[in-house]
């Protein structure tokens, strides 16, 4: 065997045979040579230990700094060395060409078979820094869930996981359920597409560059929070969740990309559906109890009237009625609603309750006749 160690110290000048790291080469071809003369012997043997070792020879490999080129050469060094000299020992006591041929056979299954767990303890020690970061990642991700932007815990761990803390960042929820290519994603966006409520975070706000990395994510469905410091990172987070629950149940429309900035109002007017249904029935009850289409009616032009505060003139264009049919239609909302509408503080709650009530009817027609109210 010391043949063999100084033909590798001679072939690949960077390797030390007599590396004290474990495991050393010589100990490593010692077992893989012990392994293959009892194989000869008997196949069953026992080979736990001798891939340990090579395994453990691939991590070492790596750690090193080292690719697995020097390596394969040291392999294809000592194989054809002690090719070398088994071919010897066979010539010498005269065996025929047929046990030659099945020991060369074998020679060459026994190198592959003991260049695959070297492999294996490579990639091994390759993936396990990325697996740890990962996993440092998705617990920094949780973190800031929690409210927790600003403490010194979550800046160690930032640290550790190699994300400097922005000053703002901005959370995207995404339907549950949805796969696409976590490879698409931007190496310093945090992700947990796996927990219930998956979710991403982007550093900083939501640009031009994100919005184009979002819309190739095709098949599925987002809602973007709003770009917060860090300790308000819950807020945005809970918001968004919710803007894209109002979308998944009809209540908005349901755009691929959904920006949680431009349902401010829809959020603050569902966020409370007992108290909203309450509203609408102080505010707008005297019109609730007529026949159906009457009651669209009168709404209807109580909408136009309020949003364009002009003449009965101008709202019969805008609802394509004679002027006549508006002022009695307000007169029969007078009747009913009382005086709230020369009143400005009651006009404000007169908008706001037309408003929830267009967001109530939304939810409940896409979920079907006897639907349940706005998302809570």
């Amino acid at each position: 065997m010391e043949e063999i160690y100084a033909e590798i110290d001679a072939s690949i000048p960077d390797y030390a045979i007599a590396d004290s790291s474990p495991p050393a080469i010589p100990v490593v071809v010692r077992e893989a040579f012990t392994v293959f003369m009892a194989r000869i012997a008997g196949p069953a043997v026992p080979t736990d230990r001798l891939v340990g070792l090579l395994r453990a020879l691939g991590r070492r490999e790596l750690n090193s700094g080292r690719s697995l080129d020097p390596l394969h050469t040291a392999f294809h060094i000592a194989f054809r060395a002690s090719w070398q000299r088994i071919a010897e020992v066979c010539t010498r006591h005269r065996f025929s060409g047929d046990v030659l041929a099945e020991l060369a056979e074998c020679h060459m299954v026994y190198m592959d078979e003991l260049i695959g767990p070297v492999v294996q303890g490579y990639l091994e020690a390759e993936r396990r820094p990325q697996e740890e970061r990962a996993q440092l990642r998705r617990r920094l991700l949780h973190r800031l869930a929690e409210g927790g932007g600003g403490s010194g815990d979550v800046a160690e761990l930032a640290d550790r996981a190699g994300w400097p803390l922005p000053a703002v960042a901005t959370p995207v929820a995404v339907r549950p359920g949805a796969r696409w290519p976590r490879a698409a994603m931007a190496g310093d966006v945090l992700f947990d597409l796996d927990d219930a409520e998956p979710w991403l975070l982007f550093p900083g706000p939501f640009d031009g560059d994100r919005r184009t990395a979002l819309s190739a994510l095709a098949g599925t469905r987002l809602s973007v929070g709003l770009a917060v410091p860090l300790e308000q990172l819950p807020d945005s987070l809970r918001w968004a969740r919710r803007v894209l629950a109002l979308a998944e149940n009809g209540v908005i429309g349901a755009s691929p990309v959904l920006l949680g900035e431009d349902h401010l109002l829809d959020l603050w007017l569902t966020c409370d559906p007992a108290l909203l249904d309450e509203i609408v029935e102080r505010r707008l009850g005297g019109l609730m109890n007529l026949p159906e289409a009457k009651r669209a009616a009168l709404i209807e032009t109580l909408r136009v009237w309020l949003e364009s505060w002009s003449t009965a003139a101008d709202v019969g264009g805008r609802l394509h009625v004679h002027p006549q049919t508006v002022r009695y239609r307000l007169h029969q909302i007078k009747e009913r609603i009382g005086d709230q509408l020369d009143d400005p503080e009651a006009r404000f709650g007169l908008e706001a309750a037309l408003r929830a009530l267009r967001l109530r009817d939304r939810g409940r027609t896409a979920s079907g006749p006897g639907g349940r109210r706005l998302v809570s």
